[in-house]
This record gives structure tokens, sequence and C-alpha cells, in this order.
């Protein structure tokens, strides 16, 4: 033997021996801290215990970095997921120490990515001020679109997504923004982008990415093509994130579903036999250890898939349920996930002590993920209720009402409904809303993205633990004071006046009046008992007050009958209940003594009155029946005060077409402005004024039918709507939800 021989011959000696090294460790380096059986209990853990240590153990860089992003995208899944542990707050902290800001580079995609978390939580808690930011880069990236090569490394290259990391980073980012905004553009550029990557960077023999333009020529060690695991990981994974947010008919929709299927059919076949994806996926001996991150990359996506039927289980399952176990195994006592492969671009070495914080957010996004697979298998018997939002408009907080037959044996204390892109147990009331005695609606909320559809299930009998709920909804009368009656949400609160307080004092004020009073008060806080117990509301000692004048006019909302020119309005409330209150709805029926409307004939009205939590605007369904006379028909008008000598209102807005009229106060000192708005869901076909200084939306109608009409009011104070322009969005936008509602189906 020569000397170049034995060379030789002693390297492969040393490298079969850096290789069974390597191996061992790969087995014996971590101590297992995550079970790995797939029971919701067990999964459920694991998630908390990841998600706890990563916190409690930060690493030295910007909270805004991309390690970070791709964290704070798991973080916020498990957040929602198990919104009891708190973990939000840990996401809001970070935006608001950072004013939900993002780094410099406007152009590059790492700078992007926390994006996801941002707009996630501009939509979960109804916050634009965490979408400003990241909003305004991606405008400035569409309105001055790079043209730059996607060779690697040349000059302005990551100004586009030249690199298969970007495809999980940005394009995510764009599909939320369109969700959000309703705007189109958003998607159009997202689809440009994401298709010159593709082209270029997608190995179409293979189903696989190359990371980028250099190693379309640099092979793995064995000598095959160099496909590394993250980097395949990044693009698997960014995929559910963005169909999830993509309209269900939209153009290209197609494409992403069918690159998901592709390369999870090529992944598959990387998988080595310890259940993981090795960073090399065509020579899994380079190095031959299980490499975190891009495992659970890539099981994330395989799992979206299989939840939503894109990939068959039978096939899949087998692949995923190794790939959770050679992860879980990776997870020492304390929770740290080892065996993550360093800050690179290429297939390098990496112990079991090597963790990552973006190791730790596809392990949150994973198990997110699998645990819906697992409760989904536990509750065979679940209806499911597919809501589709028509609109290109974000509809935050908005009631789903689903028909519900008690029938006999159900136990509706274990009754769950389960929000299926979350992940979690959500809020739900059950209500008779027909008064017969017997729950017939079960009503639950959640927020409706632009064009997008969202699944819930109905689990009966569940093990599940119930959201914590309160009752955030409320109404009462309130006979210690006057016969008031009040009722709120988390938003707003109103009352109108009873018999005693229109006898003259020192009894009564002598205020005759059926218009609705308007309380500004503190977001998320229950004003009613606490002001009538203190009896001091018309000074703000931190949870708001009573500043809104109503007199005898409508106040913020109330009817007339027109007949002859003249408005005729009723007296007090003559008897009023509430029919339910709830974590969702509130409902109370109210009834008006008949009043003379002129040519000898009376009126006499019904309420039905809603108001859902989360909402700024109170449904009123009014009957009106009339009495004596020759007329069976009416004129009814729905309208509230628009004059400047009660309320002091700055700006006016009447758009007959629209069924709205909007006012907007001055400001009143430190106690800021209001707005108050009346809006009609049918065509007005005229319009009309009383002396009191209030507008009306009028309309003919037969006695004894009945016609809705909302009323509504915003405190600048509590509420991100700060000036009159924000105010008529804020209507229009939620009478355009009243004339286009979501489309419920239960199956």
């Amino acid at each position: 033997m020569n000397m170049q021989q034995f060379t030789l011959s002693f390297n492969m000696l040393q490298q079969r021996i850096l290789v069974l090294f390597l191996s061992f460790l790969s087995l014996f380096g971590v101590a297992s801290g995550a079970p790995a059986d797939w029971k919701e209990k067990t999964i459920r853990e694991n998630l908390e215990l990841v998600a706890s240590w990563q916190i409690a153990h930060p690493v030295k860089r910007s909270h805004l970095h991309w390690t970070y992003g791709a964290f704070y995208s798991g973080l916020v899944q498990y957040a929602l997921a198990h919104p009891q542990s708190m973990k939000l707050q840990a996401v809001r902290t970070v935006g608001e120490g950072s004013q939900w800001g993002v780094l410099k580079r406007p152009y590059h995609a790492d700078d992007h990515v926390i994006g996801h978390a941002w707009m996630e939580m501009a939509m979960e808690d109804g916050n634009p001020a965490a979408a400003e930011k990241i909003r305004a880069v991606l405008d400035k990236v569409m309105a001055r679109p790079s043209s730059a090569s996607l060779k690697f490394q040349t000059p302005g290259c990551q100004d586009r997504w030249c690199w298969s990391d970007a495809l999980f980073m940005a394009p995510p980012v764009f599909a939320k923004l369109a969700a959000y905004t309703g705007d189109r553009r958003y998607l159009e550029f997202m689809d440009r982008e994401y298709k010159a990557a593709y082209d270029y960077l997608f190995d179409k023999k293979e189903g696989l990415f190359y990371r980028d333009s250099r190693y379309f020529t640099i092979p793995a060690a064995n000598g095959k093509k160099m496909f590394w695991s993250r980097g395949n990981g990044w693009v698997i994974a960014g995929l559910p994130m963005i169909l999830q947010d993509m309209p269900r008919d939209w153009p290209t929709r197609t494409f992403y579903v069918n690159l998901l299927k592709r390369m999870a059919a090529a992944l598959k076949k990387c998988q080595s036999p310890d259940g993981s994806w090795h960073a090399s996926l065509m020579d899994p001996a380079e190095p031959p250890l299980k490499e975190m991150s891009g495992t659970l990359f890539i099981m994330y996506g395989m799992m979206w898939g299989v939840n939503q039927g894109y990939l068959d289980e039978k096939e899949y399952l087998p692949v995923i349920r190794k790939a959770w176990q050679a992860a879980c195994d990776a997870v020492n006592a304390e929770g740290a996930l080892g065996w993550v492969q360093p800050i690179a671009d290429k297939p390098g070495h990496y112990s079991g002590n090597d963790t990552e914080v973006y190791g730790s957010g596809a392990y949150l996004l994973a198990g997110c993920e699998l645990r819906k697979w697992v409760i989904r298998q536990d509750h065979p018997r679940r209806k499911t209720v597919s809501v589709a939002n028509p609109l290109n408009v974000f509809r935050p907080r908005e009631t789903v009402s689903v028909p519900w037959n008690p029938g006999k044996g159900r136990d509706s204390s274990r009754l769950r409904v389960f929000d299926v892109r979350n992940g979690c147990v959500i809020v739900h009331q059950l209500a008779d809303t027909d008064g017969d005695g017997r729950m017939d609606t079960l009503l639950f909320q959640s927020n409706f993205r632009a064009g997008a559809s969202r699944d819930f299930w109905i689990l009966e009998n569940s093990s599940l633990d119930a959201a914590p709920a309160e009752e955030v909804c409320f109404s009462r009368h309130v006979p210690e004071r006057l016969d008031d009656f009040a009722w709120e949400n988390d938003r707003t609160a109103h009352r109108i006046y009873g018999p005693a307080v229109s006898r003259p004092a020192p009894e009564g004020e002598g205020l005759v009046s059926s218009g609705t009073d308007v309380w500004s008060k503190k977001a998320g806080v229950p004003v009613i008992n606490e002001f009538y117990k203190k009896g001091d509301y018309h000074r703000d000692r931190g949870n708001g007050l009573d500043m809104y004048h109503v007199g005898p006019g409508r106040g913020c909302g109330g009817i007339a009958v027109f007949r002859d020119g003249k408005a005729h309005v009723s007296s007090n409330w003559a008897r009023v209940r509430t029919l339910y209150n709830g974590p969702v709805q509130t409902a109370f029926e109210v009834s008006y003594a008949p009043w003379n409307v002129g040519g000898g004939m009376k009126a006499a009205e019904t309420r039905k009155v809603t108001l859902d939590a989360g909402s700024h605007f109170t449904r009123v369904r009014s009957s009106v029946t009339l009495n004596g006379g020759n007329s069976s028909e009416i004129r009814v008008g729905a309208g509230m005060d628009t004059g400047k000598k009660r309320n002091s209102y700055e700006v006016v807005t009447a758009d007959r077409e629209a069924g709205i009229v909007a006012a907007w106060s001055r400001p009143r000192g430190d106690n800021g402005c209001f707005g108050t708005a009346v809006m009609v869901p049918w065509a007005p076909d005229g319009a009309a004024e009383d002396g009191e200084g209030c507008s009306y939306w009028t309309r003919s109608m037969k006695s004894g039918n009945s016609f809705d009409w909302y009323m509504g009011a915003v405190w600048s104070k509590a509420s991100p709507v700060k000036s009159a322009e924000q105010w008529e969005k804020e209507v229009r936008r939620v009478r355009d939800c009243i004339r286009t509602p979501l489309r419920v189906k239960v199956r």
C-alpha cells in the first residue's frame, strides 16, 4: 500500500468513527422530558413545557430578529389554542415594547417574519396599531418592487425571495394583510414573487427546493444534489400559513395546495429511520444526526395537510408519528429542544445541546396541529359548523347563531365549541330566543378574515376544559334609580327611561322620553352596577361617565310614527324584562304604551333588543301596531339626535342609500369625543326631521309588522376610533356586514 492509499484509508476510517460517534450522541445525547403518546393532555403539557422553557431562556438578540419571528409564529398559535396559559401576554409585551415595529431592512424577508405574530395580534385583539408598521413596510415594497436578479450574492438579490427560507418569512405576512385589509394587491404581489422564486429554486424532478442558487452546482458529500432539510422545512411550513388566510376561490390557491402535496411526497421519501429529517436530505450521513428544526417544520406542513384533507392519513400518519417521537426524544426534562442546527444556510454539525428559538417555534406549530387531529379522533360524533365570509372585509368578533335542539339525554354542561383554526375551545352561550322556555340557539363568536372561511366543531360530552366565561353582555331593570333599564357589553352601555322618572319632582324628574342614553365606558369594564351603586356617574373616575344628553329627543336611537308631516313619539317604557344575559349576547323585551299619532289613531310599540359582545351596535326589532282610525298602514322612522344644542355634534353624516346617519361630537375637555349612529338594513323611502333636532330614515309598513334598526356609540378614550372619519368608516363596515351576513353551514 502506498502512502496515498494509506492516507485515504485512514481518512475514511476517521470519517466512519466520527459517524458512529455522532450517531451515538444522536441516540443518547439528551434525556427526554416529553412523552410522545398521542393524547391531548400529553401534547398540551409538552407544548407548555417547551414554550415556558424558551420564554424563560431568552437569546441575546432583538426579539424582532427572524429567529424570534419564527418562534413567535409558534408561540402565538399555542397561545391562541390555550388562552389560559397567558402566553399571549408575552407576545403583547414584546409588541408593545417595540411599538409593534420591524427591523430596518424594508425589502429583506427576514425582517418581515415578525409580522406573522403582529398580524395575528391585530386581528385577535382588534388592535390596528399592531398591523400599522409591518403594513407600511410591505406597502413600500409593493410601491417600488425590486427587479434584482434571483441569483444569490448578486447585488440586491435578497431584496427578493431568492433563498428558500424567505418563502416562510414573508409570503404569509402578505396573505395575512390581505385577510385583514381586504386588499387583493397583497395576494397579487405575493403570487408574482412566490412563483418567481418557485420557478428559480424548485427542482421539479426531485420535488424539493434548493436553498439558493449556489447549491445548483454544489453537491452533497455523497455526490447527490444538496437539499437542506430546514430550507425545505421553511417552505412547507409557510404553505399552511398562506392557505389558511387565502380565500377559497383565490385563482392561484390550487398552485399552493399542489405544491404542498408535491413537497410532502418528496420529503416523505427522505425521512430517516430514526423518524427525523437529517440536515442533508439526500445525504443523511452528512451529518448522521437528527435535526429538529427541519423535522418539525416538515411535520407541521404534513400534519396541516392531513387535517385539511389534502394528504392521505394512512400514508402520512406513520411518517408524522415517527417524526413526533424523534422530536419528543429531543426535548430534555426542563423543556429545552436539542438537536437544532444553529443559524446556517446548509447542512453542518451540531449536538444534542444545541437549541434555538426557531426550533421551539417549530415544535409549537407541529404540536398544535397534531393536537387538533387527536381532538378530532376523540370526538367522532362532532358536528362541523363552516362559516364563510362573503365580504372582502375583515369581520372582528362577529356572532354565529346555530339552531340548537337540546333533545333528551343531552348534557349541555359538557358541550364545547372548538375553533379549528386556533385549536381552542371558545366561549359559547345557549339561548332561548323564541321565549318558549327551552334553549333553541347556540351562540358563539370569532373573527372572520376577508373572503375566507373557517370551521368550528360542536363537541358533545367532551372532556376538554370549558373556556372561561364571564357575563359580558348584561341588562337589567334598575328600580332603585327611577325605573331605568340599562344594558351593556365590553364596549358600550345604554339606558332607557321608565315610568318613575316621568313623574314630577321630587318623586321623579319629569322626563318624558323614549330616547336612548349613552354611557361612555372603559373597554372591558362592567359599569352598570357600579355606576348605580355610587350614584355618581357624570364624572370619569377611571371607568367612564355619562356625558350624553337625551332630553325628549331620540337620543342615540328611537322611533317615531309620522303623520301629516309630524313626528309622534311614545312616552317612557311601560313594561320591560330581560330575556337572557351571557358571555355572547344579552336580550330584553320592552313595550311602550299606545300614544296618539293623529287622525284618531294610536300606535303601540314592542321591541326585542339584543347586544352582542364586542359590538358598538345594539340591534332593535320594533313591532308597531295601530289602533283606531281607518288605516292599516303606517309610516315609521328610526332616528337619533343630530342637533347641536344638546350634544354639540361637530360632524354629522347622513347617507340615505346606505341607510346610515352618524355623528361625532366636539371634544368634551379631558373627556374626549363620542360618536353615535343609527343604521337601517332596509332601503329608506324617505327622510324626516323633528322639532327636537332628530333625523330619521322612514318607511311605510303594515300595522303589526316589524322592522329592524341599529343604534351604536363609541368613545374616543376607550377605542381605536379617534375621529369622525374613523367612526364613519366603522359604521359603514358594520352596515356592510349586516346587509351581507356570514354564510353558516352545519354538517
